[in-house]
Order: C-alpha cells, then sequence, then structure tokens
C-alpha cells in the first residue's frame, strides 16, 4: 500500500548532541570532555510525525491480526516459555559486555530517515565531505546511542544502520520506538508479520547482523583515572501515567485521535485497553477517589499491561548491572550510568512541562500557544512514570542533583554512580537535571 508522507516533517536540526560530557555528568573523567550543546529555546509547536496522514482501508483490522495471531505463540508474554526464550537469546547473543576502548558517547533520536530529507542529512553527516570537525563526530573510539525511531520500514532500517556504522565505524546503540513497532501494508504482510511483537523480534535480527549493541555494555577501561560507565537500553511503552494533570478538557476527541500505533500496531488480545472502571491497576484510585485523567473518552485506546510488561524484559539487564555496580572494586572510581528508552520516562520530560523542578502543572502559562490540546492528548501516550521508577532503582543511594542547566561535579558526588538517561519521541529537545539524574532529548525529527 502506498503511504503518503507527513506533510508536516520539519527539517532536521543540523547540530547534533555530544554525550562527551558523559565525563562529568556521569561521573566520567574520559578524554575530550565538552559540555553539551546548548539549544535556544523553542517557541514554535512541535510536530508530532507520529499523528496520521497515513490511508488505512487496505490495513488489516487489529480483529484480523489478533485472530491470525492467535494461531502461534506470541513473543515477549510474562511467564511464558516464548518471553523466557526471547529474554535468555537477548542476553546470550551479545555476550561481550566490555568495551574498552571507547573515549567517547553521542547521543541522538528520531532519525525518521523515512523521509528522504532526513535521510540525505544522515548520509551527508556519516560521510568524510559531510563530517564536522572531528570532536562533533563519533569515531571509531567512540560510541552512538540511538534512542528510537528511526524508520517503520526494516529496509530503511538497515539502510540507515549501515550508513552510520560503514562510514562512523563506531560502536552504534539502538532501542526501538514506536515506528519499529508498525506493521500492516503489502510489503510487511508479504513478509508474514502478523503482529508488533514479531515485527520487533525482526528489528532486533537487523541489529543482530549489523553488530548494533540492544544489551547493557561496560563501556570505557575504567583504568588511568579514566572512569567506566554502563551504557543500559530501556524497552518501554506509554500507559497514560504521564497525562497533564487539570487537562482532561483539551482531550475532546481522543477516541478518533488519528495516533498511528493505533491502526498500526498489534499486540494480541491480552493487550487490549479497557476502561480504567474495569482495571483497577490503573485508576489511580488513592483512597479520596479516582483520576480523572484516567476517565477520558477513548483512553482504553491505550494498550493495558504493555508498559509493564516491556518493563519486565528489562529485569535481567538492570539486575546485571546493578549486581555489578555494588561489587565494584575501586568504590573511589565508581562507573557511571548511561540508560536510555524511546518513551519519556517522567512528566517533567514532558515537552511542556516547562520548569522541571515544579512538582505543580502551570497550564495557563505553559501551554501558552494555539494547540495546547494537542499537547493535552500526546501527554496519554508520551511514556510511562515506571520508565523513571525502574532506572532510579539501579543506583538508588546515589546522591541527589538540584535541577539546573550544568551537573553537580563536587568531589563528593564524583564518589558516586552519576546517572544520564536519554530518551526519544517527543522532537523537543530539552536537557536538565533532577532527583540524581540528567535528563536528555536531542532529536532530528524537530
Amino acid at each position: 500500500m502506498k503511504q503518503a508522507r507527513n506533510s508536516t516533517r520539519c527539517r532536521p536540526n543540523m547540530r547534533r548532541t555530544t554525550l562527551a560530557a558523559l565525563l562529568h555528568a556521569a561521573a566520567s573523567r574520559l578524554p575530550s570532555s565538552s559540555a553539551f550543546e546548548t539549544h535556544p529555546p523553542l517557541s514554535r509547536i512541535a510536530v508530532y510525525p507520529h499523528l496520521s496522514t497515513f490511508t488505512t482501508s487496505s490495513l488489516p483490522t487489529p480483529r484480523d491480526r489478533a485472530a491470525a495471531s492467535t494461531a502461534r505463540c506470541l513473543v515477549g508474554r510474562p511467564n511464558d516459555v516464548a518471553s523466557t526464550r526471547r529474554i535468555e537469546e537477548r542476553e546470550s547473543s551479545d555476550n561481550d559486555n566490555n568495551l574498552g576502548d571507547v573515549r567517547r558517547i553521542f547521543a541522538i533520536s528520531d532519525l525518521h530517515t523515512d523521509s528522504a530529507i532526513n535521510m540525505q542529512w544522515l548520509t551527508d553527516r556519516c560521510t568524510t565531505s559531510g563530517r564536522d570537525a572531528a570532536n562533533a563526530t563519533p569515531g571509531p573510539n567512540d560510541a552512538l546511542i540511538i534512542a528510537g525511531d528511526i524508520s517503520h520500514d526494516l529496509d530503511i532500517l538497515r539502510e540507515s544502520l549501515s550508513t552510520i556504522v560503514d562510514n562512523l565505524g563506531c560502536h552504534v546503540f539502538f532501542i526501538p520506538g514506536n515506528h519499529e513497532a508498525w506493521i500492516g501494508g503489502q510489503k510487511m504482510d508479504g513478509m508474514g508479520i502478523l503482529d508488533s511483537f514479531d515485527k520487533l523480534q525482526r528489528v532486533e535480527g537487523v541489529c543482530k547482523d549489523l553488530g548494533i549493541h540492544t544489551t547493557p555494555k561496560l563501556v570505557g577501561s575504567g583504568s588511568n583515572g579514566a572512569r567506566a560507565a554502563w551504557i543500559v537500553p530501556i524497552w518501554s511503552w506509554y500507559d497514560g501515567t504521564l497525562a497533564l494533570p487539570g487537562c482532561e478538557d483539551l482531550c475532546d476527541g481522543f477516541g478518533t485521535w488519528p495516533w498511528v500505533d493505533f491502526t498500526r500496531c498489534e499486540w494480541g488480545e491480552k493487550y487490549r485497553g479497557m476502561m480504567p472502571s474495569d482495571d483497577s491497576s490503573r485508576t489511580g484510585n488513592t483512597g479520596i477517589g479516582i483520576d480523572s485523567r484516567y476517565q477520558i473518552s477513548g483512553f482504553e485506546r491505550i494498550p493495558r499491561g504493555l508498559a509493564e510488561e516491556f518493563a519486565s524484559w528489562n529485569v535481567p539487564s538492570i539486575d546485571k548491572v546493578r549486581e555489578s555496580i555494588d561489587n565494584w572494586e575501586d568504590a573511589s572510581n565508581l562507573p557511571g550510568l548511561i540508560t536510555y528508552s524511546h518513551f519519556l520516562p517522567s512528566k517533567r520530560t514532558l515537552p511542556d512541562w516547562k520548569v522541571p523542578s515544579s512538582d505543580v502543572f502551570q497550564r495557563d502559562e505553559w501551554l501558552d500557544h494555539p494547540v495546547p490540546e494537542v499537547s493535552a492528548k500526546f501527554a496519554y501516550v508520551a511514556g510511562s512514570q515506571s520508565i523513571d521508577d525502574q532506572i532510579r532503582s539501579i543506583t538508588p543511594s546515589q546522591s541527589v542533583l538540584t535541577s539546573t542547566s550544568t551537573p553537580d561535579t563536587s568531589t563528593d558526588s564524583q564518589q558516586l554512580p552519576r546517572h544520564i538517561h536519554v530518551f526519544g519521541h517527543s522532537h523537543r529537545p530539552k536537557d536538565f537535571c533532577y532527583g540524581g539524574g540528567r535528563d536528555v532529548k536531542k532529536p532530528i525529527g524537530q
């Protein structure tokens, strides 16, 4: 099926983010440190390319795909043999945990190379003629984190990753985004892809073929005064828990909102959404009434239990990294920690949560643009608070940083693991410190 491209796709920002400041922000003292690139505040409205301009009439319906998928075992269901096997295969396929040659770490997200403009940007940036100065481009002794959403097309995904690996020679880390979970259309139907779990497994197959890292790795030697760091991918999805408080009136029409995931992702009947009144785990009931954010019409479109399912996939990796840090021989030179997910980990990482240190959403001040209803609806599909809870559990004893534009680099705080979390999805840059960690978002698809 021919798909119409989103006409609102923005030209990519030509500046990229380097995590060379891992050297400070993740308590690392590797060579060639530099500050994070500073982006000016964005005054325009974010473009969300996940909103559909696709024609879906020829796609199989969710009922059709669900019926077909019941004939076989879906990958990744909790307590299933298939889920256990999947986790074991992921861990055993990438057994070399130490990448001692990595000196610098870069990050990017949302390449969206389905767009010819974005693919050209990537090609130009990765070839010799289009590279910036050496300190702004990953090389053979560097690592590049890509926090999801390269392409829903497996061929374009392979081409994009190959362009990076073949030309830059750096270590590449990747976690799929929601676009990678899309199915449907003549091409994917012809490949026999019937559900999004199957699609994600094929995405991992592409990564394995190209040597892309999808499991935790310890980077840096940790010797000669340099500090090592763990890079840890975090599987995730959204569950509505980041919905903006007091904005339910802006979500009228959520039940028909053209969010592409609702028509192009299929997880099976087990994860079919339902209204919160039928699901006590998502009512937000604190004893003083049900959270009204979860009562909007159309809330049942959000998959039920899927965020928890993906969180369960992270447990073996988190246990391994936590054990490594707890048993680190040199307590004065503990490794840093970089986790990365596609989806947003907390309400503070939302594009419209303009003051991350604030616990209260200032609706009148912060939704100061012409389409506040888009922001309110996007928050429901932005991510999950469970992501933040899970990544912070890795090093729960670390010191607390105040919210600031620069990380704390005091001597005392260097004694403890320091944490950066890289995320994607929202297409709006964000970089702040809060509660012992640093959250960073630097997309191409702005």
